[in-house]
Order: structure tokens, then sequence, then C-alpha cells
């Protein structure tokens, strides 16, 4: 494996608050940060927080220079294209960091691509992608858990890259990836959706190329929701 692209170390665990004082804390999958222009925004698959009953606003992802610390939010985005013939590439949400909470010095901190410079962005169908870049958490892991009896959360990462493949959908406004261990073995992907993809292109610079909403167990392949509908909603909302 060549050099993990520094990038990837934000894409964090979906650490929640159940509500529950019995089990207050669970994960839901995974979640990565960009910016659009000077905000900042935490993204995932909507279906984590719809499956496990999670309202979005109570993700924990942890402020960097206070990892004891969460960000709040104030504001919630799902970008839907009109016209489309199906509605895999809204399963995506967006959530904004509050700049009343937290002030630029704390949001400065995270590590993000800008969005809003077409630059930091490539479609995975690309003619000019060398290789793509993912890390998630699944929930087989045993080092990844959210352990009541010794009070702990622990989180172990997934990273892993390789592209063997990477072809446009069925479904509009997505791709299928396949890389060469798109999981650890014997372990189920299960908590990789909402990792973003990375895609390096042939100068060796790293673009956001997705979200990770699906894995096919019958072809190996993620399902990744197009650069270009983050882009379009955050651009909505500037």
């Amino acid at each position: 494996m060549s050099d993990v692209p520094k990038i990837l170390k934000s894409t964090q665990p979906l650490l929640y608050e159940t509500g529950f004082d019995e089990w207050p804390y669970a994960y839901a999958g995974s979640c990565f940060p960009v910016r659009w222009d000077g905000r900042l925004y935490i993204v995932s698959a909507y279906h984590c927080y719809e499956n496990h009953q999670v309202a979005p606003e109570n993700t924990l992802y942890s402020v960097p220079s206070d990892p004891r610390s969460f960000f709040g939010f104030c504001n919630t985005l799902r970008g839907k294209v009109q016209g489309a013939s199906d509605q895999k590439h809204y399963d995506q949400i967006a959530l904004e960091v509050s700049c009343e909470i937290h002030n630029k010095e704390a949001l400065g901190f995270v590590d993000a691509l800008d969005l809003s410079m077409p630059e930091n962005s490539i479609s995975l169908s690309d003619s000019s992608l060398s290789d793509v870049w993912l890390r998630g958490f699944v929930f087989d892991n045993p080092a990844h858990e959210v352990c009541y009896e010794n009070s702990k959360i622990r989180q172990q990462a997934y990273v892993t890259n390789g592209i063997v493949s990477s072809r446009k959908s069925t479904f509009d406004h997505c791709h299928m990836v396949k890389v060469k261990s798109p999981v650890p073995e014997g372990f189920s992907p299960r908590g990789m959706s909402g990792s973003a993809v990375y895609g390096m292109d042939q100068n060796g610079n790293v673009r956001f190329g997705g979200t990770v909403i699906e894995f096919n167990e019958y072809t190996n392949e993620y399902m990744v929701i197009d650069a270009a509908i983050l882009s379009g909603v955050l651009h909505e909302n500037a």
C-alpha cells in the first residue's frame, strides 16, 4: 500500500447519542468533513440515521482541538436532482457546523477539502483517475465498539485502496467502485456507509470522489454517490 493520504484521518465513525441513560452512545456508520468557502459540514449516508432511528443533529464528531467536545450543528442539507429516474443519490446528508457555537480557529483544525474549488473534486468515471482511497468503520471489528462494561468508546478504522474498476451505476448520479480488498477478510461491509471516497488523479492529487451508500456482495463493488451531488447542494446553500 502506498502512502495513505492525510485527509483520510478526517473520516470518523458516526457516533451518536441514543437518548437512553443505560446505553447513551452507539455507532451507526462512518462520516467525513468537507468545506464550502468558510463553512464546515459533516457528511454521511442518510440511511445510517434512518436505519438506527437517529436524529442527525445527535451526531458526535469531535473537535480536533478538544477531543472531549463535539461540534454543534445549525442546518441539515440533502441534494435531490430534479428529473432523476431514481432516488439513490438522495441517500446523503450534510450537517452544517454552527459558526455561532464554534470559532474559526476550532473549525480550522479540521482537515477537509473545500468543494467550492472544482480542482478538489473528481468524477469516479474520469479518465485521469489512477486510484481511490476509503477509510471506514466496520461494525464486525471487535476493536471498534462502545464498551459499557469498561466505560470505553473504542474505534478502529479500515483503510483500503487499489482500484480494480470504476463504472457508472444503473442508478442515476452514482458509480460502482471495486478495490482489491474492499473489507477485512471475514468481515461484513456494514459500517462503511457514509465513508468518503477520495480519488487520486494521474498527477498524484487527492480529490473528493463521492459518498459510499451501499456494497454489492455479488460484485464486491461499493455504490458511491457522485461528488457533484454534494457540491451542488452546498453551492445552493452558500
